[in-house]
């Protein structure tokens, strides 16, 4: 991808009415697309949960979203079935206060070699630090089987992916906690073996970590608004990395509307980029595509 240029302004909606702001520094081409998946708070995929956390795609497009309280934690992990490109919830989802503060989520199709599982950072910055990651077995239908915890010797994390694409295929780790990096070898227990590329990654500002993504070439890292208290100068940030923490594009910019919108997590299929939204005051949680 090549480097945007600073916008002056975005014109963005907020409450159905049209506002424009001025863009901040370092602003980016407003790069969120069309919403694909719109969770009101009333949806029985998230349980009464208010707070979308970290979210994944797997096999045949499955989404799967973690809910929670917030600060309260007691999250919940649903999964959606994809048809075309409509996602729908396949019902109820699963309590799994294991999940921690569930703020990433990674999808492995053959973790260690038995079977597809999903993988749960269980921090978040500062508030809730933790150096453990859960793993969610997968059953052969889809559905959530059971659950270890893993503790990692890089510390406390809030960022976790895995892309089986990644050194020539054979599959990749990356965690990031602030502004360090690491990375993985696919195979081999993830309590040993970690391996530190980056301990500045290329970041202007203080705003929050998210969740992470990464595919064969790259890694996109999310920050998001809730450390800024300007609502004109609210956006979330995506930053882009080689898998040597090398910075490939930073200042990709999804518009906070106005302190509204909070980008949580940021996943893929194939070339299709996704970011899921956490949506304040009540609005509806969104899943956008996310435009190179």
């Amino acid at each position: 991808m090549t480097k945007i240029s600073s916008a002056a302004a975005v014109l963005a909606l907020s409450a159905g009415i049209a506002i424009t702001w001025t863009a901040p520094a370092y602003a980016a081409t407003d790069r969120s697309g069309a919403e694909v998946l719109n969770i009101p708070n009333s949806s029985t995929c998230r349980a009464g949960r208010t707070v979308l956390e970290g979210m994944v795609t797997g096999a045949g497009g499955t989404l799967y979203i973690i809910f929670s309280r917030g600060s309260n934690g007691e999250p919940v992990l649903s999964r959606w079935a994809r048809s075309g490109s409509t996602w729908t919830c396949t019902g109820a989802p699963t309590s799994m206060p294991e999940l921690g503060h569930g703020n990433d989520l990674a999808y492995n199709a053959d973790y260690r070699g038995g079977g597809p599982a999903l993988i749960a950072a269980q921090g978040s910055q500062s508030a809730f630090p933790s150096d453990e990651v859960t793993i969610v077995h997968l059953n052969s239908d889809g559905t959530f089987g059971d659950t270890e915890e893993v503790t990692l010797p890089t510390g406390n994390i809030s960022g976790f992916c895995y892309s089986a694409t990644a050194a020539d295929g054979a599959g990749k780790y990356a965690a990031r906690r602030l502004n360090k990096l690491w990375t993985h070898a696919g195979s081999g227990a993830l309590t040993s073996g970690w391996t530190l590329v980056s301990s500045d990654l290329t970041i202007h500002d203080s705003r929050s970590d998210q969740g992470i993504d990464c595919s064969a070439n790259y890694i996109w890292n999310t920050k998001s608004i809730i450390m800024d208290t300007n609502p004109e100068t609210a956006w979330n940030w995506v930053y882009q990395y080689n898998w040597s923490g090398t910075d490939v594009e930073s200042d990709i910019g999804i518009p906070g509307n106005g302190l509204a919108d909070e980008i949580e997590d940021i996943t893929h299929i194939g070339s299709d980029f996704f970011v899921g939204i956490n949506r304040n005051g009540g609005v509806a949680d969104s899943v956008k595509a996310f435009t190179e």
